[in-house]
């Protein structure tokens, strides 16, 4: 069986489920449009999390929230087979007051100097991550409820709370210490834009909030007193030259900086939200270290610079606390998983390639459960900015991999 985009193959009775895929392109978009005009900043999820609930309820799963706000929808299997947690996260990076109606064709877009949306394409922040992740796995739980599809192992459609920023994948930690959640045998999320990549190495992470505090004071009158806006501007440069591993990969950024509410007043205090990822734990302590260093000295030069003695720096201060860390890890590559995973990819027409990025499958590793995330689909960019976009053409191939692998991990498919 093949259509237009590419191979979707699958007979027996997973194949009305494949064939309501196909049928379905428009009904998954319009889902995905839904849900990405409904804010969801980490933390303030419920509003989405409600309507993915009547959703997933809709096609059949028994449907509850646990006590950190995720969204838990089991399909029962008929016994027998692994249980099989498919995952897409409900936060976004956009704050409640952003702006989020999706821009279609032709239209004006309003995150893109009004330029025209081009065809075939849709505009508007976090369009793609993750609720390109959701409609997808909605529209597969969809497709198995409309072919009356069974499985011989329960499937897990699950949303998350707090998978990004500040919310240090805290959805996904607590499912998987809760009790209640049960054993998982295997765990994929919903969460990359490239629909060959295969993720199975998980990107830890550290963040870090820096403060700088002083007396403040006039910019006239009180010239030459301890500014912090300066002592953290020497920090982040000495922080942005900090030579960074290659292999494997290790990244920085400063995320946040704030300081002042006056042009002409020496700012109290100053701060900096800074995060470091590896996939090495060595290498974020290094560069942890590296931070501490940047900070240090900068503050070093800026008390040298006004004169003021360390012993005497009352009213100065400086910290540098934890917002949070991302555990690593990995599903090696010749695990049943991944292998799978493969499979199912081929089997589309896909060319796998294998990486590292972190997601929710970080919080499964770290909890010794095999994991990996794979691409939503279609095609996206310019992620976490305003100007995010998805293009949906040939995402019904990454769902029916999806779909083939769901189906091969949880035992044979036969009528529900």
């Amino acid at each position: 069986m093949t259509d237009a985009q590419g191979p979707i193959d699958a007979g027996g009775p997973a194949a009305a489920a494949f064939a309501h895929l196909r049928a379905n392109r428009e009904g998954i978009t319009a889902v995905q449009i839904e849900l990405s005009e409904i804010a969801a900043p980490t933390g303030a999820e419920p509003d989405r999390a409600e309507v993915v609930s009547r959703w997933l309820h809709a096609a059949g799963c028994l449907v509850r929230r646990d006590e950190a706000g995720n969204v838990i929808a089991e399909r029962p299997g008929r016994g027998g087979g692994p249980r099989v947690a498919l995952s897409a996260h409900l936060d976004t990076v956009f704050p409640v007051e952003q702006a989020l109606s999706v821009a279609r064709p032709g239209e004006a877009c309003p995150y893109c100097g009004a330029a025209a949306v081009p065809a075939g394409e849709l505009h508007g922040p976090g369009i793609a991550d993750d609720a390109a992740g959701l409609a997808g796995l909605i529209g597969l739980a969809q497709a198995l409820a409309a072919a009356e599809t069974g499985t011989a192992g329960d499937l897990i459609f699950l949303a998350t709370v707090g998978e990004e920023g500040r919310g240090n994948l805290r959805g996904a930690r607590h499912f998987f210490a809760d009790a209640a959640s049960g054993p998982i045998d295997a765990f994929i999320t919903i969460d990359h834009p490239e629909p060959e990549a295969i993720v199975h190495r998980g990107v830890g992470s550290r963040r870090f909030v820096v403060e700088m505090q002083g007396p403040g004071g006039h910019a006239w009158a009180d010239f030459g007193r301890y500014n912090p806006a300066q002592a953290m501007a020497g920090a982040v440069q000495r922080f942005a030259d900090t030579r960074l591993p290659r292999r494997p990969r290790a990244t920085t950024n400063v995320g946040v900086i704030e300081a002042g509410r006056s042009v002409n007043a020496i700012p109290e205090e100053a701060r900096m939200e800074v995060e470091v990822r590896s996939e090495s734990d060595e290498h974020l302590e290094r560069l942890e270290a590296s931070l501490r260093r940047a900070v240090e000295e900068a503050q070093a030069e800026e008390l040298a610079r006004r004169g003021i003695d360390t012993d005497q720096a009352h009213g100065i201060a400086v910290s540098i606390e934890s917002m949070g860390k991302r555990p690593g890890g990995a599903t090696a590559a010749n695990h049943p998983l991944v292998l799978a995973a493969a499979q199912a990819l081929k089997a589309e027409g896909f060319a796998p390639r294998f990486t590292a990025s972190s997601t929710d499958a970080n919080a499964a590793m770290a909890a010794g459960i095999p994991a990996i995330a794979l691409g939503w689909g279609g095609r996206s960019g310019e992620l976490h900015s305003r100007r995010e976009y998805f293009a949906p053409a040939g995402r019904e191939r990454t769902l029916a991999a999806l779909l083939r692998l769901l189906l091969e991990l949880s035992g044979p498919a036969t009528r529900a």
